[in-house]
């Protein structure tokens, strides 16, 4: 063999010894971390708790990052496996090499090292890890990343290295749903939830499927109030679902499973819809509802089809768009800000107005308020509690409404239950009010009934109830 020959035979050897240490290196370790993948992650917390003593705990923390889709729809690839990274280096750099960290997707992380649950040095090591994080931005991007951390012991929470893996993972979930900076310790509880809301998502599949959600769900309507005059200026809609087996369902639970799962889409059409319908048969009756309100989530923001679809409807019912309020959280506008700006201009173009609920539980610039073209603020019922008793409520409730004022928006006071808070509304002068004190929600039947008796001015003196009725309160 000559030495061409042979040099050839040496390279060929020497590539497919690469090949193949290669192809070994890529099912052991994610290419674009060098930190190990999740099956082989997984293999080697297995072997870390089988046989381990009791006494030497594992704690297994579940990172997720939340926001890594929106910075690859701003930056692209590019943008975002600089991100991740940037958070494998941060957590090699907080776990100081006594650790197992692994990646199980693009957004999922995963740590493993040894940490007792009820040892406090142990649990601010773990929220170390994620606050390591917390600085981290995409190259060109002002957005700090978004986490949410969860951790499972074992043995006191697991037995398994699968079990560890799951319930990290739910106490995870959990924090992402409350939006919390801190790691999340696994509870038994959170399994149970989970089962719970897998169970919702799937009757509430099946029921819009099958097109039942008229059997299934109903609409409830709150008025609101005129604080100075008394009458009606409109009603809230508000969505409920009665279950043949699991009985009434409340919203605070299957409103957020609907989000999660895009079923919200079904929900906010199935309430537009209905809300519409029964305005226009009121309307028919000679019954007057100058405005009907009904709440729209993040979700149905983001879809592009969003505004025709609400355009549709007010030609499939003739309502004016003017008696329709759509109303948002304020929460969905600090997620995404210059989206939120635009569906708020789209909506308004085609005559609807716009709304922000809950105002208050986050804070909102008043810069950021002043740029979106929104009608109507309503501020959150825990600024109501003690707004009579305490001089500190009081002043923050006035200086809420002046912002409104300046910012030539209608106020709406939530959750009203007592005559004393709406005097000092009176005296602040919030526009409208909304809660117990005039009306539960109720069914489109008895909200006709409240609409027949209600007198509609309170001749500026407050009102109240009386024998299970309301009427206007007169002084002296």
């Amino acid at each position: 063999m000559d030495n061409l020959s042979e040099q050839k035979l040496l390279d060929d050897n020497l590539q497919d010894a690469l090949r193949r240490q290669m192809q070994a290196y890529e099912q052991r370790y994610d290419m674009q971390t060098g930190l190990l993948n999740y099956q082989s992650f997984q293999e080697s917390l297995a072997q870390m708790v089988r046989g381990r003593d009791a006494s030497r705990e594992v704690a297994l923390v579940w990172i997720d990052i939340l926001n890594l889709r929106r910075e690859f729809a701003l930056w692209g690839s590019r943008g975002t496996e600089a991100l991740v990274a940037r958070v494998a280096e941060s957590l090699r750099s907080a776990v100081n090499g006594n650790a197992m960290i692994g990646r199980f997707s693009a957004r999922c992380f995963l740590v493993a090292m040894e940490a007792a649950k009820f040892n406090r040095a142990d649990r601010r090591r773990i929220q170390g890890i994620a606050d390591a994080l917390a600085p981290l931005r995409a190259p060109s991007s002002c957005n700090k990343i978004e986490t949410a951390a969860g951790v499972a012991f074992w043995p006191s929470d697991a037995v398994t290295a699968d079990e560890l893996t799951r319930f990290a993972s739910l106490a995870a979930s959990r924090a992402g749903y409350l939006k919390s900076p801190l790691v999340h310790a696994f509870r038994a509880g959170m399994n149970h939830h989970v089962l719970r809301d897998h169970l919702l998502e799937v009757e509430m599949r099946k029921c819009f499927e099958s097109g039942t959600e008229h059997e299934r769900f109903r609409i409830a309507y709150q008025p609101k109030i005129e604080v100075a005059t008394g009458n009606v200026l409109g009603a809230e809609a508000l969505i409920r679902w009665n279950h043949p087996e699991l009985g009434d369902v409340t919203p605070s639970e299957f409103i957020p499973v609907a989000e999660r799962s895009e079923l919200i889409h079904g929900i906010v059409q199935f309430t537009l819809n209905t809300a519409l319908r029964d305005m226009q048969q009121w309307h028919k009756l000679g019954l007057s509802l100058p405005l009907i309100s009904v709440n729209m989530s993040w979700a149905n923001l983001r879809r592009d089809d969003f505004v025709p679809a609400v355009r549709a409807r007010l030609t499939q019912i003739p309502i004016s768009p003017a008696r329709l309020e759509l109303e948002v959280t304020e929460s969905v506008l600090m997620d995404d800000e210059d989206l939120f700006a635009t569906r708020v201009r789209q909506l308004k173009a085609i005559g609807v107005r716009v709304a922000i609920d809950d105002f208050g539980t986050r804070y909102t610039g008043f810069n950021v308020l002043k740029r979106i073209p929104l009608d109507a603020m309503k501020i959150d019922r825990c600024f109501i509690r003690g707004i009579d008793r305490s001089r500190d409520a009081r002043a923050l409730y006035e200086t809420i409404v002046a912002m409104a004022r300046q910012l030539k928006l209608r106020t709406v006071a939530e959750g009203v239950e007592h005559a004393g808070e709406l005097e000092v509304l009176k005296q602040i002068g919030c526009d409208a009010a909304q809660g117990y004190l005039f009306q539960r929600p109720v069914p489109a039947a008895e909200f006709e009934a409240f609409l027949r008796r209600w007198s509609g001015v309170a001749e500026n003196q407050g009102i109240a109830h009386y024998n299970g009725q309301l009427a206007t309160q007169r002084a002296g």
